[in-house]
């Protein structure tokens, strides 16, 4: 009969010799993941030393060798392959990617160097506790990505058992109550944009360019389809329709920044679809809304992209600068407004007006829950429930209504 195979992982019969005065050296066969099978020794100060240190070393060349990933292989390899992995799928934009890469360098900066063998939930955990003490709010998709990678490490057998990122904890961040503007808020807001805007970017007041103009347009088309800003900096001549009773907009698309030179397609560019699946929408535009666009339309002048709001240069105009001159323009006054709030605004009217469903729906949601949690105002005021009230009501002689209505609180 021929030799029995060894199983996967499982060393052989390990074999001692004396090569010297206190010095052992032992081997064995193991074979390996690959299926292949590798001769390895070790040497120590007696037999039984020598053996316990085969042992070990045969068990670990079982796992490391002729394989992508092993045990031994970093949680920096790690990251590098998990992150080819997800962009090979195709399933990730390439700013999702983008920002995905900034998180690997946190990661690889943090535990790069730890093997995964070592990657011990104790140390994971620590590592993003850290993380949240000084930058709480990146501690969430780290968790996230953490368990992702190491979930692609299970599946090529470099972690065995429990994923080390599962059970991490990460400190909860206090949510800001959700803020929308009150109509007269708003009216103040608008005029305090329409005053920044004549003054001249000087502080001196003479002379000096210009501040750019056309945020308050910017600012009405967002509350007029609470739109996202790059949603709405995306949004084309031909994907409004005037002839439409009552006129509509398409939200097709939005803006996004890819990583490269532009002349491989990289930079701002325009995608042809929104944020979500859901994000994509025909929005009924409201009066003052529909003024505002033909107004535009008119003096519009043409562009390579076709967009209603193009940069003075005929191009993209960029959200983070379109930001950054919001933020100039709201001053201290208005530091709590943000583009967001605009749609936060939108949100709670029609929540109180219409309905939830209806607000999920105007801003591109695919149900309720986001909406509700960030983007819909809590109402302040409680609703009518004196009726059942009066329930309460001191008995006769006590003073005050009488209720004759029999009730048990239980």
């Amino acid at each position: 009969m021929g030799r029995r195979r060894l199983e996967i992982g499982v060393p052989g019969k390990v074999t001692r010799v004396q090569i010297g005065k206190d010095q052992w050296r032992a081997r064995c066969r193991v074979r390996c993941r690959d299926g292949q099978v590798r001769v390895v020794q070790s040497i120590g100060p007696s037999g039984a030393k020598a053996e316990a240190a085969v042992l070990e070393r045969a068990t670990r060349v079982a796992d490391d060798c002729g394989v992508g990933l092993k045990p031994s292989s970093s949680v920096r390899t790690l990251a590098d392959q998990w992150i080819r992995a997800v962009e090979t799928r195709g399933k990730v934009s390439p700013q999702s990617i983008a920002e995905y890469r900034r998180y690997v360098a946190i990661i690889t900066a943090g535990i790069g160097d730890l093997e995964l063998r070592e990657a011990s939930p104790s140390r994971l955990d620590r590592f993003v506790a850290d993380v949240a003490a000084d930058r709480p709010a990146k501690a969430k998709m780290l968790r996230t990505l953490l368990r992702q990678m190491f979930a692609h490490a299970i599946r090529h057998d470099a972690v065995t058992g429990m994923n080390p990122a599962r059970e991490m904890e990460v400190p909860e961040s206090q949510r800001e109550a959700v803020r929308a503007l009150t109509l007269d808020e708003l009216r103040a807001y608008r005029e305090h944009v329409r005053l920044w805007e004549q003054q001249p970017s000087t502080s001196t007041g003479r002379g000096g360019r210009p501040r750019v103009r056309g945020l308050l347009d910017l600012i009405d088309l967002q509350l007029a389809t609470g739109a996202r800003i790059g949603e709405l900096l995306a949004l084309r001549w031909c994907d409004v329709d005037f002839e439409a009773s009552p006129a509509t907009a398409t939200i097709s698309g939005t803006l996004v920044r890819l990583p490269g030179r532009q002349a491989d397609g990289g930079g701002l560019v325009r995608q042809p679809h929104p944020k979500t699946a859901a994000g994509w929408r025909v929005v009924t535009l409201p009066g003052f809304a529909v003024a505002t666009l033909m107004r535009l339309k008119v003096a519009a002048e043409p562009n390579a992209h076709d967009v209603v709001f193009a940069s003075s240069a005929g191009t993209l105009r960029d959200p983070h600068n379109v930001r950054r001159q919001l933020r100039d323009a709201r001053g201290e006054t208005f530091a709590w407004v943000k583009p967001h709030t605009f749609r936060k605004t939108v949100a709670t009217l029609v929540e109180r007006e219409a309905s939830l469903t209806d607000a999920a729906a105007q801003l591109g949601h695919s149900g309720t829950e986001v909406t509700t949690r960030h983007y819909v105002q809590r109402a302040q005021v409680a609703p009518d429930l004196s009726g059942i009230l009066d329930l309460l009501a001191p008995a006769t002689g006590e003073g005050g209504m009488t209720s004759t209505k029999t009730v048990t609180i239980r």
